[in-house]
């Protein structure tokens, strides 16, 4: 599976696009998923997959507190009125992601983690300042998953475990549009001085995720035919087609 594309979306037109429908739809079309097989994976596999697969399960998951207050901050503000609604089921559908995750982790018996040090040191920079902040995050987070999601897929020959990844990478593709598109409606009136210097710490901050992600669970990506300089340069890339809608309010064709 190689690297997928922001173009590669339904979107086509995101000043008409209906967010809530989109949510709606893909809800009611999610990919069908047996748990009842569980000989798919060997020891190895399961420790192989076993510490990614526990960081990025409780990384989906949040009841989205203060995510939502900001939210409704910048819909009264911007008087972008759907904007509550529309991030309440991008939440719901990050829940949903959780839990599929810990789905399959209970077909191995592999125990959920109540804490982790790198979602808790993301979750304190969400909360650093208002919705900008939230969401560069909370994009990053997404844009690392696309790649992470790629390699566990590659990373084993289980059936299940690549459908749950194919309906991820479906579902972040879209988040980071949606993510990108918020940007796009904070930066559109500042000065392109303070926009160039907050792209600027968002390639800094992508830098560093980046290596510190791969680097924790460096045996998961390299089975996933996911070498370091592959990685970084997957998640740069989509980073640029991110600071593209931010800049434009379009996905680049």
């Amino acid at each position: 599976m190689g690297r997928v594309k922001l173009k590669e979306t339904i979107i086509k037109n995101l000043r008409d696009f209906n967010w809530i429908e989109y949510f709606k739809y893909n809800n009611s079309h999610l990919y069908k998923l047996d748990f009842s097989n569980n000989t798919e994976l060997s020891n190895e596999e399961i420790k192989l997959i076993t510490p990614s697969i526990k960081a990025f399960q409780i990384g989906e998951g949040s009841e989205g507190k203060h995510l939502s207050k900001c939210v409704r901050k910048f819909a009264f503000k911007s008087r972008y009125y759907d904007y509550p609604e529309i991030m309440r089921m991008f939440i719901a559908e990050e829940n949903r992601h959780s839990q599929t995750l810990k789905k399959y982790m209970e077909i191995y018996n592999i125990e959920p983690s109540k804490k982790m040090l790198i979602d808790n040191i993301f979750r304190f920079l969400r909360k650093l300042t208002g919705i900008e902040c939230e969401v560069v995050v909370l994009v990053t987070a997404e844009m690392i998953a696309l790649s992470y999601y790629t390699a566990l897929s590659n990373a084993t020959n289980s059936k299940l475990l690549k459908i749950i990844c194919a309906q991820m990478l479906n579902d972040e593709l879209i988040h980071v549009v949606l993510q990108s598109d918020t940007l796009f409606r904070i930066s559109a009136k500042r000065s392109s001085l303070y926009n160039s210097l907050v792209r600027t710490a968002r390639k800094i901050l992508m830098r560093l995720t980046a290596f510190i992600v791969w680097h924790k669970y460096k045996n998961l990506f390299l089975r996933g035919d996911y070498p370091y300089k592959k990685f970084k340069i997957h998640c740069m890339e989509y980073l640029q087609e991110s600071i593209y809608i931010e800049k434009n309010g379009e996905v680049c064709s």
